[in-house]
């Protein structure tokens, strides 16, 4: 905003209050949002296990949990514009960004089994590690991530390193762990994971291997880390954490107004504006004056829209599948309580079961979506432009 052109104030912060009372303008009321508190990226982590209902899962999981940034690996397949998703190049990592928007800087070129991108001032790193790769080429890998890594202030690395160290809760450690420690030495960040919560829990045992490090200059802005109890699907669990960025994801105090057009009553709004007076005076004054008749009009002749509600659910999702998510949750918790014991390989079963139903109620529900969606689409306007009416999907199936 500049300053009034007829006295010496300013908009800047510290500048003296202006002496000279000010014009009223038709300030609309800004956000109801909690201005005090530092605004927050929400981020999850996850290795998806190569799992298409995992991946399926979790487009699901971060509407309802209002995910900003998802740092993934072992996806199933890379999703395609307009989603925005950045991979490595042999795609084992990815970023998947929501909302659209948000991405600053990118890499050049695509390097295999690792990915980064500067999200709102912070670069996020998505690293995944199989266990296929000897200690030679984990050894060779390393370099190339802190070589991308050793400017960039704001930093976190979400990664699966299949490595093991009793730095992070594990009962030995081994090579990869030792490398890995060494390599992130020079980049003086700090391991997040806390607690002894396992984030991978497989048919012979359970593992912490999931890790989160933050440079330095970032951790302390850095809450809420935790092992997520959320159902994913995979064998590793989804790890959580919000993050205070140093600027609003969106404007919080944007000022505008919208009416629902439909509600007009246009006899009202004549009334309204025959009566409104704009006495003359300076230009800028006169134009604040007939903004603030305008407005008064359109408040007295129409309704205003509500704010657009966020989705909270992806196209396929029904009460069904809500249902079976919690029957797979809560089997995976027996399954987890009996090992080691009797029933340790009935639960196992259950819980295979309870997977296998909720993965085959994913796959029905988007084809009967879809096949419903083709034959409207070809009812209105032909089997030509039956694609451009089908919901965004990153698949079919």
């Amino acid at each position: 905003m500049r300053a009034d052109p007829a006295c010496d104030c300013s908009s800047d912060k510290g500048a003296r209050r202006c002496p000279r009372p000010r014009v009223d303008k038709p300030v609309l009321p800004p956000s109801t949002e909690d201005q005090s508190s530092p605004p927050m990226m929400m981020i999850l982590q996850l290795n998806l296990n190569h799992c298409k209902a995992a991946q399926d899962l979790l487009s699901q999981t971060i509407l309802e949990q209002r995910i900003n940034v998802a740092v993934v690996c072992d996806q199933y397949k890379n999703l395609d514009p307009p989603y925005t998703w950045l991979a490595d190049a042999n795609s084992q990592a990815a970023i998947w960004v929501q909302g659209g928007g948000g991405v600053q800087e990118r890499p050049a070129r695509a390097r295999p089994f690792f990915t980064w991108a500067r999200i709102n001032g912070i670069y996020f790193f998505s690293v995944y590690a199989p266990l296929r790769l000897a200690d030679v080429e984990f050894s060779a890998l390393l370099p190339n991530i802190m070589e991308e890594a050793w400017d960039k202030r704001l930093l976190i690395v979400a990664s699966d390193f299949n490595a093991w160290s009793t730095e992070w809760v594990c009962q030995v450690t081994r090579q990869r762990g030792i490398i890995l420690l060494d390599a992130l030495a020079t980049l003086e960040a700090a391991l997040l994971n806390t607690g002894d919560t396992p984030t991978f829990t497989g048919a012979l045992g359970y593992s912490v291997i999931d890790l989160t490090f933050a440079s330095d200059t970032l951790a302390p802005r850095i809450t809420s880390w935790d092992v997520s109890e959320l159902y994913t699907h995979s064998d590793h669990q989804a790890i959580v954490f919000e993050i205070e960025t140093a600027r609003p994801l969106r404007p919080t105090t944007r000022q505008s107004c919208k009416w629902n057009t439909r509600t007009l009553d246009s006899e009202s709004l004549s009334v309204m504006m025959a009566n409104a007076a704009v006495p003359p005076g300076p230009t800028e004054e006169m134009a604040m004056r007939l903004m603030a008749a305008i407005t008064s009009a359109c408040d007295a002749s129409m309704a205003k829209t509500s704010e657009r509600r966020r989705r909270c659910a992806v196209y396929w999702w029904t009460s069904e599948i809500a249902d079976l998510r919690r029957s797979c949750l809560r089997a995976r918790r027996l399954a987890q309580r009996a090992r080691g014991r009797p029933n340790e390989g009935a639960c196992q079963a259950s819980y295979a079961f309870a997977r296998r139903l909720l993965h085959a109620a994913i796959k029905t529900s988007k084809r009967l979506c879809w096949s419903n969606c083709a034959t409207r689409s070809t009812r209105t306007y032909g089997a030509n432009h039956t694609r451009q009416s089908c919901p965004v999907s990153e698949d079919r199936e």
